[in-house]
């Protein structure tokens, strides 16, 4: 009765000082466990709370114990023949699931290097897991601000709400990528480049994480890594953007503009759809307008998108053939994706290994030696709707593969997206 009586005491007062937002209950009673579940926005905090206040209040001896129930240590407090324990969960929301899995990809690597956890004394996911939030800090180098760092400790709190076993197997394996590097070219530093960049890099620079080799000549010698995630024979987009920013680009907004103008017959013969909408291109108005008409004739609707899809990609491969050295800069800098002092490679992540991936090694170098840029449809009766492809020439053939598609959900989506449609690129291979 009296570790009852302490352990209410201890309760009480981890109750009265916790965060609003923090929820505990019991999760179940049993003869000899009661388990309690607390959810909490900073489980590190909360865990170190609770284990204060069961310590004050001497209910028992206190351990941090990692168990099969949660991929983060619990609390366990033996009193006698009883053991009270305490489960800590993330409270949801407040982050794409996108970011989140992306983000403990690039960021537990660099937190693993720069305080020597070494993926050879890594026992198994949760072990790795367990040593990221023992050794993360805000003074840590791979943080460049104190906005990346706060947001790194919620990515690290709120890592069993996403792809959990799977993102965390790839960050070991970026780490065992990481220290091969090493191996060859010692590191100093790692950084992590979710928001801010370091000192002397683009802030558009595509780098997910940066290695820094140190300074020579007064020149800071750093490399950017892109992580792309995927299966072993998947090929990952290697650049996202839109059609708009590809026209911007080339200082062709105006024409951009006037693919309204092609566009809009395929508008104009939807029911409910006058003239006078036109001046609500891009609106979600009208595009509302043609989600409903989508809902009552789904044939038809597809079959307008789809022409527009063809004259969006007319379009862009006519813009793309019209400049030579334009298109070789926007190859370079936008799909190549690379910066005149500070390089990058991309690195692909999987369940099994990460692994440079050297096709843009292979287009750096193509490009370098073209002659001949070339956009085009593919030929065939079975190409894709949405492929188009670049083939550089100068007697070694690559071709680069490019898809143009709506990527948009409901009423935004084909139509409802009118003529910035997004554009990938996927693969670039010799002929």
């Amino acid at each position: 009765m009296n570790d009852l009586i302490q352990l209410n005491l201890a309760l009480n007062e981890f109750q009265a000082n916790k965060e609003v937002d923090d929820i505990i209950e019991v999760k179940n009673a049993g003869a000899k466990v009661v388990a309690y579940e607390i959810k909490s926005k900073d489980r590190s905090k909360t865990r170190d709370d609770v284990e204060a206040a069961l310590k004050k209040y001497r209910v028992g001896t206190v351990t941090t114990d990692l168990m099969a129930m949660s991929s983060f240590a619990v609390t366990n407090c033996k009193s006698g023949q009883m053991t009270y324990r305490f489960i800590y969960k993330p409270i949801r929301g407040g982050m794409s699931q996108t970011t989140l899995n992306a983000s403990i990809t690039e960021l537990f690597p660099c937190i693993a290097f720069e305080t020597g956890i070494k993926s050879n004394q890594i026992k198994n996911v949760k072990d790795f897991y367990n040593k990221i939030i023992e050794n993360n800090s805000p003074n840590l180098n791979c943080y460049l601000n104190a906005k990346d760092a706060a947001a790194g400790k919620e990515f690290i709190d709120k890592a069993e709400t996403g792809k959990f076993q799977e993102k965390v197997q790839n960050a070991i394996n970026v780490l065992r990528w990481i220290e091969s590097v090493n191996k060859k070219h010692p590191i100093e530093k790692v950084y992590w480049g979710y928001r801010a960049k370091p000192q002397g890099v683009m802030a558009n620079h595509p780098g997910d994480i940066f290695l820094y080799f140190g300074t020579i000549k007064g020149k800071k010698q750093i490399l950017g890594v892109s992580l792309k995630a995927g299966g072993e024979t998947t090929d990952e987009p290697k650049l996202n953007t839109y059609v708009k920013p590809i026209f911007d680009f080339y200082g062709k907004t105006s024409d951009y503009e006037k693919l309204k103008d092609k566009l809009w017959p395929q508008y104009a013969v939807i029911p409910g759809i006058t003239d006078d909408d036109k001046k609500l291109w891009g609106t979600q108005a009208l595009a509302r307008k043609t989600y409903a008409f989508e809902q009552q004739d789904e044939q038809t609707y597809n079959e307008l998108y789809d022409k527009n899809l063809e004259i969006i990609k007319d379009e862009l491969i006519k813009l793309l053939n019209s400049n030579f050295s334009k298109t070789k800069s926007w190859l370079l800098e936008k799909v190549a994706q690379q910066q005149q002092d500070v390089p990058l490679v991309v690195v692909k992540t999987t369940m099994r290994t990460a692994r440079r991936d050297k096709s843009s090694d292979l287009l750096v170098e193509a490009l370098a030696a073209a002659d001949k840029i070339i956009a085009s449809k593919p030929e065939g009766t079975s190409r894709s709707k949405q492929a188009w492809n670049i083939v550089l020439d100068d007697g070694i053939t690559v071709q680069l593969d490019f898809t143009t598609r709506t990527n948009k959900v409901g009423a935004m989506h084909k139509m409802g997206q009118f003529s910035n449609l997004a554009v990938k690129f996927n693969k670039v291979k010799k002929k």
